[in-house]
């Protein structure tokens, strides 16, 4: 897969893609409240200025 440009809203697949992990960890994150998935059933989609924040999160504790 191959991403030109991060779009506003992402797939799981495109999600975990950006964030560089695997699909299972992407679905993971959402189960444990750490990011927000937006829609219902296998149409959900992530922010990416929320997975931004996330990753800014990530590094401020390291």
């Amino acid at each position: 897969m191959r991403v030109e440009f991060a779009p506003a809203l992402m797939t799981r697949e495109i999600a975990a893609y950006y964030l560089s992990m695997s699909v299972r960890e992407i679905d993971l994150m959402k189960n444990r409240g750490e990011i927000t998935a937006y829609g219902e059933g296998k149409r959900i989609r992530f922010k990416k200025t929320e997975l931004d924040q996330w990753v800014e999160r990530l590094l401020e504790r390291h």
